[in-house]
């Protein structure tokens, strides 16, 4: 809907007014549609109905947001190849350059079989992403592609307005997150420090050494509690920015964890050029926190074991300690729901067991598991990695 426009200077609502409208506004439309604004679910509905028109086997929407460098948003079908949507490829130029569909004779795996099709995604004049799809034996009519076509052309809006939504979202998210890293910084953090400093003075001046003693437990506490708020706002302040990406925030932060904690690390990253949303990376990053806080505050672990796969559109991430295992929960205890929580946002499954030798294993795989170990290591040699992972003695 276009707003009126003002007759006068005079009517224009300033930007604060004007912000307050849209976000009414936006709070009624994502009500109304089936899915809300979350734009993965509606990449996967635009998908579904696209294929009961075509028929295709495997499909992948990228968008392309505000980078040349396409982003898988949502996948469907199986046994999913990998696609070449990078702008030099003949079949892309093509939709790039002229907002129509291009289709070729072939899979993207085996020229000799099959048909493969990229459609735009076009909002207006604006190219705003593009559809692969693949079809392992026989061609598309040209009805089909233009369903298709018209399909996509109808979800467009609704899919670039849920990625603004999370962008919103996501903007507001890390503003909050820096307001409270602040928050705690000038306000907690310091005031406990400086009572380490009135417990040392009482050190200095305590005569009986079995006083003395716990005045020196006290000063450990302290201490200890200085330690964990300098961690937490560690945690608040990582993200995972448009140019560096998942692996550099979470190699990262898990040095810092490594510094802090006395935790030997063991960290594997194996990330493809291609990139998850921002968005989705972010997801993964809390969830991976949350699996390594938990481990370093309650396992009374030694090791920590970290593993990142990312070939977009799918990823693996696994988090192993060799502590004490997962036990009876705390009643206060908020760190599964709140993984199992963002992992729901991603549509995929958190899973939690017991390692074998002791400790806790947290595994979440996003897409084909399949996808993200092929680019690096074949089966066999991710099984004997996760093997170490389980099987890991003790080391200093």
């Amino acid at each position: 809907m276009v707003p009126p426009q003002p007759e006068s200077d005079a009517q224009v609502p300033n930007s604060a007014v004007s912000a307050h409208i849209l976000l009414r506004e936006l709070r009624e439309v994502a009500r109304a549609l089936p899915t809300g604004l979350d734009e993965v679910s509606l990449g996967a509905r635009m998908l579904s109905d696209v294929r009961s028109k075509t028929g295709f086997d495997r499909a992948v929407v990228y968008t392309y947001g505000d980078s040349d460098r396409p982003a898988p948003l949502t996948v469907m079908g199986s046994a999913r190849v990998r696609w070449d949507v990078a702008k030099e490829n003949p079949l892309v130029h093509q939709v790039v350059h002229t907002r129509t569909l291009a289709v070729a004779t072939g899979s993207f795996t085996d020229s000799a079989v099959g048909s493969r099709a990229i459609l735009p995604l076009r909002l207006g004049d604006q190219l705003i992403g593009v559809v692969a799809m693949e079809r392992s034996a026989g061609s598309w009519t040209a009805a089909e592609l233009d369903n298709a076509q018209s399909t996509i052309d109808e979800a467009a809006v609704h899919l670039d307005s849920g990625r603004l939504f999370s962008e919103v979202r996501a903007l507001a998210t890390m503003e909050e997150r820096r307001r409270l890293a602040r928050e705690i910084h000038d306000g907690i953090a310091q005031e406990i420090a400086s009572l380490g400093y009135v417990v040392d003075e009482l050190v200095a001046e305590e005569r009986d050494g079995e006083q003395r003693e716990r005045i020196f437990a006290l000063r450990g506490e302290l201490t200890r509690i200085v330690s964990e708020l300098r961690l937490s706002i560690f945690d608040l302040r990582s993200d995972v920015q448009p140019h560096t990406g998942l692996g550099a925030a979470l190699s990262s932060y898990v040095r810092q964890v490594g510094a802090s904690s006395g935790l030997t690390v063991h960290l594997v990253l194996d990330e493809s050029t291609d990139r998850l949303s921002v968005e989705t990376e972010t997801e993964l990053l809390r969830i991976a926190q949350e699996a390594i806080t938990n481990a370093r505050r309650h396992s009374r672990a030694r090791n920590l074991w970290v593993t990142c796969r990312v070939n977009p559109p799918s990823a693996y991430m696994r988090v192993a300690d060799d502590g004490r295992g997962l036990g009876s929960p705390r009643i206060d205890s908020y760190g599964l729901d709140i993984m199992r929580e963002r992992a729901g946002r991603l549509g995929v499954d958190l899973s939690v067991r017991e390692r074998r030798g002791g400790g806790t294993v947290i595994e979440i795989a996003l897409g084909s598991t399949h996808d993200v170990s092929v680019r690096s290591a074949d089966s066999d040699s991710l099984r004997k990695e996760h093997d170490r992972g389980d099987h890991d003695s003790d080391r200093g």
